[in-house]
């Protein structure tokens, strides 16, 4: 039935079965849509949670034998790490960016 109607066949080639069974609309879901389930907020971002800022890799050598590494060997491994106590406050010349840019005109 579809391939047979050229019109149903474009919109099953664009738009897949949901295309058929909403009326060819595409099931009403555009790209924003898409990136909004995976990302929260849409194509422009800025929408979603704000995680934590992850710190610095940590790499610490351990000793390890071939068996262990085959038998699949746990070891438990304390490292200790600074963090920042109380509330953390906003630079006041950045605003928490980073960064400061500065214009200077010189003639």
């Amino acid at each position: 039935e579809v391939l047979s109607d050229a019109e149903k066949r474009q919109k099953y080639d664009k738009f897949g079965l949901d295309g058929l069974e909403e009326g060819g609309g595409g099931g009403g879901r555009s790209a924003d849509d898409i990136f909004s389930m995976f990302f929260g907020g849409g194509a422009g971002g800025g929408g979603g949670r704000k995680a934590p800022r992850k710190g610095e890799s940590i790499n610490h050598p351990i000793k390890v034998s071939l068996e262990d590494l085959y038998n699949g060997k746990t070891v438990k491994l304390a490292i200790n790490r600074q963090v920042i106590i109380g509330e953390a406050t906003l630079c006041s010349s950045c605003d928490g960016q980073g960064i400061v840019v500065e214009l200077i005109q010189i003639a």
